[in-house]
């Protein structure tokens, strides 16, 4: 079977901000489409997203925001390359690369390069008769991902309602997906509850977590538990932390503007040292910012050994990133977040080489997000242990949990235990 036609176009992401679409049609005139998602935290190493601000291609109504940049990078310069091509998926991103060797897609653009990728692996799974999860692992049992999920959400997910960027669940006792997704439900809605009862407003926030303020990291990790104890879930249900510190680290200081506190490095150290050791925390993301490398080896090296300590601005699903992360002991986890990298394979290789090195993954959506569902399918296709999706709300969520939900229910499954 081979490519008949590749066609990119102009979509909205759950923001309603442009992002990438690719459709591609197979001789057998079966069509097969892929959509990228936007993060709106997003680290200074990332692949490069192709916008048109400063162009001709620039709308006023999107402010520059638009991608016919990208789109016709797909339509003149990738389609003709594939055009009769068979669906070897790692024939054609080596395709890509040639067609923009530059690092992180300067070129096509990275938003392009994988949703053409993506587009491949859906039609290639199509073709073998497999989901996209059975595509890469063929035989055994699915490893069903843990998932960690948004319960309050600041930073540049909720108009900095507070400092860090999340507050998040991990159901670590659970027995399977479709119990560790019930547990989150309930906590998200009694947090949401609890918040009005207390005359707390919030906004729901990019990703569906609430928007609550509170005056601190602490106070907001206090609130959660509260929610977990009501419902009697103390002890199976931990914490995990978003801090994104790279968003107020500036001049060699972390900023937090609720609180009114600034620290060096080394102290920053100890205030996030005291924070792990003071709640049940199991992951803590970005606990410093993205090239205060001595700060992270020593976090690293003084945290309790059972604690993930997770890269995400640090590592940028980046393979040089994680080596030097991995030679120098910054961190034990890595966030792999396709978009970040530009292409299915080379992202991959990158979630294999952690896996290689004793590094635990966490799939992870980002804050503009699409219908599409392909990330649980790459999730438990690699068998990556953890996921990362936002909330319970917003069907672009949703969508992602369901199809969990219909692998549990459909394909000889396992659920992951990394905690």
């Amino acid at each position: 079977m081979n490519i008949k036609k590749v066609l990119g176009y102009q979509v909205l992401d759950s923001r309603g901000r442009p992002t990438v679409a690719v459709t591609l049609t197979l001789s057998d005139g079966s069509m097969h489409t892929a959509r990228v998602p936007s993060g709106a935290s997003t680290g200074a190493h990332e692949a490069h997203e192709l916008r048109d601000a400063g162009t001709a291609k620039a709308e006023n109504f999107y402010a520059g925001k638009s991608v016919y940049t990208a789109i016709e990078n797909i339509n003149a310069k990738i389609a003709p390359k594939l055009i009769g091509h068979s669906l070897n998926l790692s024939a054609i991103d080596g395709l890509l690369v040639e067609l923009d060797p530059t690092p992180g897609h300067q070129v096509i653009g990275a938003n392009a390069t994988l949703a053409t990728s993506l587009a491949v692996a859906k039609a290639a799974s199509y073709a073998t008769g497999k989901s996209l999860a059975r595509y890469f692992q063929p035989e055994g049992a699915l490893l069903l991902p843990m998932p960690m999920v948004n319960i309050l959400s600041g930073g540049a997910h909720a108009n900095r309602s507070l400092d860090i960027q999340d507050v998040l669940v991990i159901p670590h006792a659970a027995n399977n997906f479709a119990e560790a997704l019930s547990w989150i439900v309930a906590i998200r809605e009694r947090a949401a509850s609890d918040g009005k009862s207390h005359g707390i407003t919030h906004l729901v926030a990019d990703e569906g977590g609430l928007g609550l303020s509170f005056p601190s990291t602490a106070d907001a990790c206090e609130f959660v538990l509260a929610q977990i104890e009501l419902l009697g879930l103390s002890g199976k249900v931990s914490l995990a932390l978003d801090i994104a510190s790279t968003q107020f680290y500036s001049d060699g200081k972390y900023r937090l503007t609720t609180s009114g506190q600034e620290f060096t490095s080394p102290e920053f150290v100890e205030e996030m040292l005291s924070l792990v050791a003071t709640y049940p925390i199991s992951s803590i993301e970005d606990p410093f910012a993205e090239d205060d490398w001595a700060a992270w080896n020593s976090f690293t090296s003084l945290a309790p050994k059972e604690l993930q300590i997770l890269g995400d601005d640090l590592f940028t699903t980046n393979l040089h990133r994680l080596e030097r992360g991995i030679a120098e002991r910054s961190a034990n986890a890595i966030l792999i977040k396709a978009n970040q990298n530009g292409l299915v394979t080379s992202t991959h290789r990158v979630l294999d080489h952690a896996h290689q090195s004793g590094f635990a993954t966490v799939v992870s959506a980002r804050s503009g997000e699409t219908e599409d569902a392909w990330l649980s399918d790459l999730a438990t296709g690699w068998r990556a242990q953890q996921i990362k999706v936002g909330s319970t709300h917003g069907s672009e969520r949703t969508a992602k949990w369901n199809r969990l939900l219909e692998l549990e229910a459909t394909e000889e499954t396992e659920f992951a235990k990394p905690f």
